[in-house]
């Protein structure tokens, strides 16, 4: 009989803890409409994105009065085990914002709300049948909807228009084969007297991205069989190790060291040069134009390798929306979502999406007349689009030890990179690995 009262007290010192932690270290807004329902976002943007994630905010609750979010800032940090804590302690968000390789494992353990749930039958048909489908697919597991975007992420080429002139090519005809990229680069390197870099062209990297671009990635389907050793995933981390060879690994790894380049800085190597052809994410859009908006830059899918390969190929990610299961204020929370992501109006979100320079989650927000418009004044963000348009844009496998999975393709690039194993061997060892963990995982009755 004592152990309820224990459980109990436990619960809520536990809850008392984790207030005090989102006091001393999260950064809350003062509530502005006292008298409104409160409805608590959790959300990992600091610096310059919390200032945009808050006009967002503001717009929302300027636009109606029944409900107001209060965003709360959470150092990025363990996010995903604050989150967690919070649910099992009993003080809970109404709605987060995370990555959304973290929707899986959340939702598998009985964390998140089914967001189809408090769909109407409109809401759904748009969602299902109207989204893009990788970016719908990334926020589902076992058949429901724990996650929605409010900012899908995916990588294209950023091309320095200058230095391909200065090299001899033209910036507006840009290669339609990978290989032809490769060689580009090669002549688009600078080194210094000693043959150390100080310039790089290209590099190859990223095992996970570029499978996509052989026909390839890394999947774990419903039925249970694998895709992760597989000759178009061979071939792609074959094409990696080889590009380093013919740069020298030894002065890839120096020059990167020396580079002082931080996301969502404006100390982007690409924005001072040092990088003359690179991959990145959409919103490097929006910082070029804030921070170097005189640099003539280009950005472009990139293109596929000559035999075997798939055009437009990419694999998205992002920021995705989740409420907790025990959130207190699950229509407001829902509310805000709707407004945020454009299921209820695309124009009007179409706003919040610009404000980052994320990707929407549907063409209805990107064809919209005011996402067009700002589009007209960030004529590059367009190739991001083309490649979310395309069948060959795919969503990660939704599994529960997805963090496990994506350590595992880290650790093989890295091993065949260094040489210490063949692209063939890493590979193989990496689905052993899997399959190992999951027959582990099974035993004690988790999800994969």
């Amino acid at each position: 009989m004592a152990a309820k009262p224990i459980r109990l007290w436990l619960g809520t010192a536990v809850a008392i803890a984790f207030t005090l932690f989102v006091i001393v270290f999260g950064r809350a807004t003062p509530r502005e409409y006292p008298k409104r329902i409160p409805v608590r976002f959790w959300h990992r943007w600091q610096g310059d994105w919390e200032k945009q994630v808050k006009k967002i905010v503001d717009m929302y609750n300027r636009s109606q009065d029944r409900f107001e979010v209060v965003p709360v800032s959470l150092p990025g940090e363990g996010s995903d085990a604050k989150f967690i804590l919070g649910v099992t302690g009993g003080d809970p968000p109404d709605l987060m914002s995370m990555g959304s390789g973290s929707v899986p494992n959340l939702a598998a353990n009985g964390f998140l709300s089914d967001l189809g749930a408090m769909m109407t039958p409109p809401e759904k048909d748009q969602f299902f049948n109207h989204s893009y489908p990788a970016i719908r697919d990334i926020g589902m597991f076992r058949g429901k909807v724990y996650g929605m975007t409010i900012g899908a992420d995916m990588m294209a080429l950023y091309v320095n228009a200058q230095q391909l002139r200065d090299a001899g090519y033209d910036p507006d005809h840009f290669p339609k084969t990978l290989e032809e990229v490769e060689e580009m680069g090669m002549k688009l390197n600078q080194r210094d007297s000693k043959g150390n870099l100080t310039r790089l062209g290209f590099l190859l990297s990223d095992i996970g991205f570029v499978s996509h671009l052989f026909g390839g990635g890394f999947y774990v389907n419903e039925d249970g069989s694998l895709k992760l050793n597989t000759p178009e995933n061979v071939r792609a981390l074959e094409s990696i190790v080889d590009y380093r060879k013919r740069i020298g690994l030894d002065n890839v790894i120096r020059f990167q060291a020396g580079l002082n380049d931080i996301e969502g800085a404006a100390s982007w190597a690409f924005m001072h040069g040092d990088l003359s052809i690179t991959y990145d994410g959409q919103w490097r859009v929006e910082e070029l134009r804030k921070f170097k908006p005189d640099l003539d830059y280009r950005v472009y899918p990139v293109p596929p390798p000559k035999d075997g390969g798939v055009p437009l190929g990419g694999l998205v990610g992002g920021n995705y929306m989740v409420v907790p299961i025990s959130a207190r204020h699950k229509e407001g929370a829902w509310e805000f979502l709707k407004f945020w992501s454009g299921l209820d109006n695309p124009d009007r979100a179409a706003t919040c999406y610009n404000v980052g320079g994320w990707l929407p989650y549907s063409p209805s927000v990107a064809n919209s007349a005011t996402f067009q418009r700002w589009l007209k004044n960030d004529k590059q963000f367009g190739a991001f689009l083309e490649i979310l348009a395309s069948p060959n844009c795919k969503a990660p496998p939704p599994i529960a030890n997805l963090a496990f999975l994506n350590d595992l393709i880290a650790q093989a690039e890295d091993e065949a990179e260094q040489g210490s194993k063949s692209p063939k061997q890493a590979l193989k060892e990496l689905e052993q690995k899997f399959v190992k963990e999951r027959d582990k995982r099974r035993a004690l009755g988790y999800d994969e």
